[in-house]
């Protein structure tokens, strides 16, 4: 793997050797990397992705990629899917890379890092990619938002925007609105009343305090705590049915469990024993 890609002076960079730590630092044959399964952003930005590859054109690579050994002569980049592409693109027959020995825990953890420093990720794909920490990586919310350098408040937050609707999440994925405006969306009980203020916002130009004034005036209810909302979702997923949480100021409450039949009953009784 010797042969000259763009860019100058790449190889005083980028050593053909592996350092102390176990990285490697090589040139892969393009044709032997591929995509990233764990890749957190669900989509490319086509402008960007141009802007990109005639910075690759014009200046070469600047940074190599981040790329996983996966056997049978094959790699999975890590972090620089769009460099990558942007090599194909030119028809760039090697890319420089540093080989790291990750798991597919580590690799998804890689992939979000350096999709958050450098913003590529929509709410949407954020709220994913924290669930997915949280569900298949088994992390805590306080690890996350440790991770993330958040407090836990903005880690439930960013998760409940998963439970927008479908056109909402769209319009918030399209920045056709805001991550504030979605999360006072979400103040509004019901999705009818969710959809019908989204359709405000977006042909009459209310304001967050605007939603936020007619948030109060239709929930009588008091706002709900997004830890007993995030708590009583954990229990729903393992239990598999609805869970109400009513907690009160003297840090009292109960759990209610619904069941649909007696076979339902039983279940619920033999999950939780």
């Amino acid at each position: 793997m010797g042969k000259k890609v763009l860019g100058k002076g790449l190889d005083a960079l980028i050593p053909k050797k592996k350092n102390s730590g176990g990285d490697q630092f090589v040139y892969l044959p393009v044709e032997q990397v591929e995509p990233n399964k764990f890749q957190p952003r669900k989509g490319m930005n086509q402008k960007d992705l141009a802007e990109l590859t005639q910075s690759v054109k014009e200046k070469g690579f600047i940074q190599p990629i981040l790329a996983r050994d996966i056997k049978g002569g094959k790699y999975e980049v890590v972090a620089g899917g769009r460099r990558l592409e942007a090599a194909k693109l030119l028809g760039i027959k090697e890319i420089p890379a540093v080989v790291r020995d990750l798991d597919n825990k580590d690799s998804f953890i890689a992939a979000i890092v350096e999709n958050l420093q450098r913003k590529n990720l929509n709410p949407i794909e954020e709220a994913q990619a924290l669930t997915r920490l949280r569900d298949e990586f088994n992390f805590s919310l306080d690890e996350i938002a440790k991770f993330i350098s958040k407090d836990k408040t903005t880690v439930v937050n960013t998760i409940r925007l998963l439970k927008l609707p479908k056109k909402i999440k769209s319009a918030l994925e399209e920045n056709l609105i805001n991550r504030s405006q979605a999360r006072t969306i979400l103040s509004f009980k019901s999705k009818i009343q969710q959809e019908k203020i989204f359709y405000k916002i977006l042909h009459k130009g209310l304001t967050v305090r605007d939603v936020e004034k007619q948030a109060v005036r239709k929930n009588k209810k008091t706002k709900v705590d997004p830890f007993v909302e995030e708590a009583e979702q954990q229990l729903q997923k393992s239990l598999g049915t609805k869970v109400r949480i009513i907690s009160s100021k003297n840090k009292k409450g109960k759990i209610i469990l619904h069941y649909y039949n007696l076979n339902d009953f039983e279940r619920i009784i033999k999950r939780i024993s």
